[in-house]
């Protein structure tokens, strides 16, 4: 089956989020930096332009002041005021509301500039006539317009930012496509090949590029999980094949023995025990066998109901505790699993709750999807929460067990496509989850 991620967790994801993060930063920085820039070459044009003109009307009125302060009428252009002693206008003028700055400036008698607010910035230049008399030009420019550019510029960058990381998000995301697709493609592959067909390989040529290194590393991976695959086959098919014997003889001899009649009722009962331990022991073997073949889908998928499984579940509960059964309508759910297999996960649940049951030991099934739950309960003390974590390993026990039942019962739902896992609730729950046909 195909790998699903969530999606916080997509590499891809990552990739085109870091890569516009990236892209907002840089356009950031150049946007902060542009509006510096013109900010302050704004200021360098407003302060060259005032200079110019103060200095060309201080410059027109010394020429023309011989023995007498004379502001000629040419040299006076708007937006520039000349002052004589005591802050009085000679010429000129400047922007209303700039007027008393300029005023002020004047007074102080001294080479000055500042920013009069309403967007005018004003600067004095003091001087003084061949004929000894004083005075000051105050020029003043509208800053205005170059604050209008600055928030054009503004504007512009940001739409400018927003187009650049848009275009980068998308690139980024192209570019993931085509380099993680194939990846993806091959993971895929690679899960199906290693459950369905051991002998598929990717066979892509010399580790020319990253691709073909990757494609070479999973060949290599693929065939050890192809020989681990296999000898685990091997030896569970030696293993089932060296019990069926001894199995078959033990089952002949107790069912020869009841043919031939025991009186002792005891003994009869114990016959039978052994006869019916060693049948379901056999089709678990059995079930085991085809298991461990190459083709694992050859199995008969649809030869269990849920109804099946509580009858054997049910005979491996003592007498002295109660069997609850709740499977209800969910009984009639076919499962994707033979029988035999689907008891060998949950026996070892009914055993171990048995193990440590008080009073009661209950089954329960429910639809989820499609799977059927089926949750095995005790009332006993309870599971220790240090134990909990790892319960499914081989030799974990809180009693007197070997620990390997909880182990192989997860082993085989897994091998079903399923699994088996501990509920959290205030009683002991197990709940094996299996496919259903």
């Amino acid at each position: 089956m195909r790998p699903h991620l969530p999606r916080s967790a997509s590499f891809r994801t990552q990739i085109v989020l870091g890569t516009a993060a990236l892209m907002a930063a840089l356009m950031i920085v150049v946007g902060l930096g542009t509006q510096l820039v013109l900010e302050l070459t704004a200021r360098s044009d407003i302060h060259h332009v005032l200079v110019a003109r103060a200095n060309a009307v201080a410059a027109s009125v010394r020429a023309a002041s011989d023995t007498s302060l004379i502001v000629p009428a040419a040299a006076v252009e708007p937006g520039v005021q000349v002052f004589g002693p005591a802050g009085t206008v000679l010429a000129g003028s400047v922007e209303q509301r700039a007027a008393d700055d300029a005023r002020e400036l004047a007074l102080r008698g001294e080479t000055s500039e500042v920013d009069a607010g309403g967007g005018v910035r004003l600067r004095a230049v003091p001087f003084t006539t061949s004929s000894g008399d004083r005075g000051v030009v105050v020029a003043s420019v509208l800053t205005t317009p170059y604050e209008r550019s600055e928030r054009y510029a503004l504007l512009a960058t940001v739409v400018l930012g927003l187009i650049v990381v848009g275009m980068a998000a998308l690139l980024a995301r192209r570019v993931t496509d085509q380099a993680l697709v194939p990846v993806s493609q091959m993971a895929t592959r690679a899960a199906d090949w290693s459950e369905h067909d051991l002998a598929q390989r990717f066979d892509l040529g010399p580790p020319t590029n990253e691709l073909a290194v990757l494609g070479e590393t999973l060949d290599h991976l693929l065939e050890r999980v192809a020989r681990a695959i296999r000898s685990e086959q091997r030896l569970t098919s030696e293993l089932a094949h060296e019990l069926r014997t001894p199995l078959t003889a033990i089952q002949g001899s107790a069912d020869l023995a009841l043919m031939r009649g025991v009186d002792d009722p005891e003994l009869r009962l114990e016959l039978e025990q052994i006869a019916a331990s060693t049948r379901t022991m056999a089709a678990t073997i059995a079930a085991l066998l085809d298991l461990a073949r190459e083709n694992p889908e050859g199995l008969d998928r649809d030869s269990s109901l849920v109804s099946d499984l509580v009858g054997p579940l049910r005979a491996l509960v003592p007498d002295h505790l109660r069997f609850v059964d709740t499977t209800g309508d969910t009984g009639t759910v076919a499962l994707a699993t033979p029988g035999p297999l689907a008891l060998r996960a949950l026996a070892p649940l009914i055993e171990n709750a048995c193990a440590h049951a008080t009073s009661e030991v209950s089954l329960s099934a429910r639809r989820e999807g499609h799977q059927v739950a089926l949750s095995v309960t005790d009332d006993g003390v309870g599971i220790d929460a240090a134990l909990q974590e790892r319960l499914f390993e081989p030799g974990a026990t809180a009693g007197a067990g070997t620990g390997l039942g909880l182990g192989i019962a997860r082993r085989t739902a897994r091998s079903l496509g399923g699994d088996v896992v501990v509920e959290p609730a205030e009683r002991t729950t197990f709940t094996v989850r299996l496919p259903v046909a």
